[in-house]
């Protein structure tokens, strides 16, 4: 689908070939970057480092997975985040056209 593809951004920037040229991503990778910039942009990454209540966090962590579940290209319901370590988040979800998608989110601050 032309409608899944996007530049590929790494660290804010566009990432390029040996040619210079900006490289693309497709499918279930350009979902998930979307998905990964939604969340920095929403300022959920800054809410989530500086949250130390546990149900506030979770909290939060509720309402990502259902901001995830809006994306049309996500199968509702199938969305999920966790802390798998102290700043390292991972989450999940069913697209809707390809296989799922898994995410690490780490640097978030």
């Amino acid at each position: 689908m032309l409608g899944d593809t996007d530049l590929w951004i790494t660290g804010d920037d566009l990432t390029l070939d040996d040619g210079k040229e900006a490289q693309l991503i497709i499918e279930r990778r350009c979902i998930a970057q979307d998905l990964i910039h939604m969340i920095r942009e929403k300022g959920y990454a800054v809410r989530m480092v500086g949250e130390r209540d546990p149900i506030q966090l979770a909290l939060l962590i509720q309402e990502i997975e259902r901001e995830m579940d809006e994306d049309v290209r996500i199968v509702p319901g199938t969305s999920r985040l966790h802390e798998r370590e102290m700043g390292v988040y991972y989450a999940t979800a069913d697209t809707v056209e390809y296989d799922p998608i898994y995410i690490e989110l780490t640097n978030l601050a």
